[in-house]
């Protein structure tokens, strides 16, 4: 499992790697558990392998960062924001998080 994997199961809603669980060295493919400082195979540092650039400031953060150590932005709440569902007004498109039964902005009535 290399870098382009892991992301792939972030993005897809797979459970993040915890510390202690093995996984395959980005570097020289040899097995780690992400507890380890470093590679015992090619002396990686295992952190520096798995990082991803925050949004507001591309301040490069561990992937289990809850906020941006630099500018403070919340990666949780980005995650939850991302993962509601939203209902659109087919006559007015207007955006609402609960289905109802008369859209706010226009008025239209949904059956």
């Amino acid at each position: 499992m290399g870098i382009g994997d892991i992301f792939k199961g972030l993005l897809g809603g797979a459970k993040m790697p915890e510390k202690g669980e093995k996984q395959k060295c980005p570097n020289c493919g040899k097995d780690i558990n992400l507890s380890m400082e470093r590679c015992p195979n090619c002396g990686v540092r295992i952190k520096s392998m798995f990082r991803r650039k925050c949004p507001r400031c591309e301040t490069l953060v561990e992937l289990d960062a809850k906020k941006c150590p630099k500018c403070f932005y919340d990666f949780q709440a980005e995650s939850e924001r991302t993962n509601k569902t939203f209902y659109v007004c087919p006559i007015c498109g207007f955006k609402m998080e609960a289905m109802l039964t008369q859209c706010p902005a226009c008025g239209a009535r949904f059956m």
